[in-house]
């Protein structure tokens, strides 16, 4: 059955204001465009899009799918503004919950408090009697109860873990896991099973459809038991609903029990590059830094692995004939990787990938523009914390901070994401803050204005973008003969509605394989 889609705006994504008038699909690939009637003949039935503005399907080029659908299923704190209420909120889940349970709450800010300190672990065991964790939103720190510390064994005489942070005051514990010191308890929560994962996923599509997402670039593997069980939950859900198109990284610490498992990449679940954290995050002070925090002059910050490990991790990758996506946030950490990446490249054609780089220079972005590398970016950090950070790192260096059209300057690959559960994964919110560099609402020129891009650069890190940075971007990414026919179909024309209307833009409809698997209801597609 071949489908003509028409009726609306349609924007191909191949040059800047181009559109068609009709999508002739087939068999979930597009096999023409031009204009209604001369496709017409070769339709069986026809689509009206109703005024309704379609364009590339929309990926998140970097999330993590099972934790975002984590935060839909507990207590999402990412709108607390004091740490009283966020203290209320949490004893009132906790009151009536048995003391072997669990009570999780994610996206802690303290930024945004008025007064912003963490509750002390005294604080957090008068909760309640329930093991309790408060995930930050960066998701680098976590504030831990003692019921949850002493679940991982974690005593006062506990040392931190290489690239890691068991804090403490005066000897004392004081319920803060910075980074690979968090996993003690995350990585071992005994409430992950298969139905819990599966529950997590179907959740998280489902909202990811919603947003008109029609794919995701996600790493799962390490977190939820084996990497067995978050496979088996893929399989389970995205590949036999095929309604979702899933790329995975995997873990360095389960890349050689992955690549043993034998598993075979679909159209909706594709097995991709080595990942690695790098450093830590600004919020929690652990982002490497080649000078200290202005706010804490001792601390540069925290390397999660050696120079030296770090070039094992990449030739292990090489082994396997794989490419590296890197965690790397700090100036330092970008430097060291990019040093190890040069030494040992990728076979010819392929390329590695740096997600986040939230802090540069130019000798850093020289060094991105004279390597085989793609950037994973996240438009949305420019928006909540970036006060914060100027804090903490100063004026001089924040004109480097999460840069964009620096990037794109130097004719880098770059893509679009939220990291959520960090951030809403809302590719409307992403795209607002590449213009704006502001928080919704706000009327200044912009943080770091310097680094503002055009709506079409914008609207391209989602769908060109993420196509180009799995190298698929021959057959996802635009609307054109021979590429996928993965839509995203909005009520409103992101390129002429006023900027600060484009994150208020309803999805009209999400469409996969040329199946619709979201469909606003006040807005059916009529056949």
């Amino acid at each position: 059955m071949a489908t003509l889609w028409t009726g609306g705006t349609i924007y191909t994504m191949e040059r800047a204001g181009e559109t068609v008038e009709a999508v002739l699909e087939k068999d979930g690939q597009i096999v023409a465009v031009g204009s209604a009637d001369s496709l017409l003949p070769q339709a069986t039935t026809v689509r009206d899009l109703q005024g309704n503005v379609m364009y590339p399907g929309f990926v998140d080029s970097h999330l993590h799918i099972i934790g975002y659908g984590e935060k839909l299923m507990h207590i999402d704190v990412s709108n607390v503004t004091s740490k009283e209420e966020l203290l209320h909120i949490i004893r009132d889940r906790m009151q009536g919950t048995s003391a072997e349970q669990w009570v999780v709450a994610i996206g802690m800010n303290e930024t945004g408090y008025t007064e912003p300190i963490f509750p002390t672990l005294s604080e957090l065991d008068a909760l309640g009697e329930a093991h309790l964790i408060i995930k930050r939103s960066c998701h680098h720190l976590i504030l831990a109860n003692s019921k949850a510390l002493a679940f991982a064994g974690i005593t006062n005489d506990t040392p931190s873990p290489e690239g890691g942070i068991i804090d403490k005051k005066n000897g004392q514990l004081t319920g803060v896991l910075k980074d690979t010191a968090l996993y003690l308890i995350v990585n071992h929560m005994p409430y992950y099973t298969p139905e819990y994962i599966e529950e997590a996923l179907q959740k998280s599509v489902a909202s990811l459809q919603s947003y008109g997402l029609v794919g995701g670039h996600s790493e799962d593997l390490s977190y939820f038991g084996p990497p067995s069980q978050p496979i088996n939950a893929y399989r389970k859900i995205v590949d036999a609903q095929k309604s979702f198109k899933v790329h995975l990284l995997q873990h360095h610490t389960v890349f050689e029990e992955v690549a043993k498992l034998n598993e075979q990449s679909t159209p909706y679940v594709q097995f991709g590059a080595m990942k690695i954290f790098v450093d830590g995050a600004f919020g929690g002070r652990t982002a490497a830094l080649r000078e200290p925090y202005c706010d804490d002059p001792n601390n540069y910050g925290i390397l999660v692995h050696s120079t030296s490990q770090l070039e094992q991790y990449v030739q292990l990758a090489r082994h396997y004939g794989q490419t590296v996506a890197v965690h790397a946030i700090g100036d330092l950490a970008i430097d060291i990787i990019l040093d190890v990446f040069a030494a040992f490249p990728p076979r010819e054609g392929q390329f590695d990938r740096l997600i986040h780089c939230s802090l540069v220079d130019d000798v850093i972005l020289e060094k991105l523009a004279a390597l085989p590398i793609a950037v994973d970016m996240q438009p949305q950090f420019v928006q909540g914390e970036y006060l914060a950070e100027l804090v903490k790192l100063g004026e001089k260096r924040a004109q480097g901070l999460h840069p964009l059209k620096s990037l794109l300057d130097r004719g880098l690959i770059v893509a679009g994401g939220s990291d959520a559960p960090i951030e809403v994964p809302n590719p409307l919110y992403g795209i607002y803050a590449a213009v704006t560099r502001r928080n919704f609402g706000e009327s200044h020129d912009g943080f770091g204005p310097q680094e503002k891009i055009s709506r079409f650069d914008a609207v391209r890190l989602y769908t060109v973008g993420s196509a180009e940075i799995i190298a698929q971007e021959h057959t996802r990414g635009k609307i054109k003969e021979g590429y996928s026919a993965d839509f995203t179909v909005f009520e409103d024309d992101i390129f002429e509605v006023d900027i600060e209307k484009v994150p208020h833009i309803h999805v009209a409809y999400t469409v996969v394989d040329g199946r619709i698997v979201y469909e606003n209801t006040k807005n059916r597609c009529e056949a």
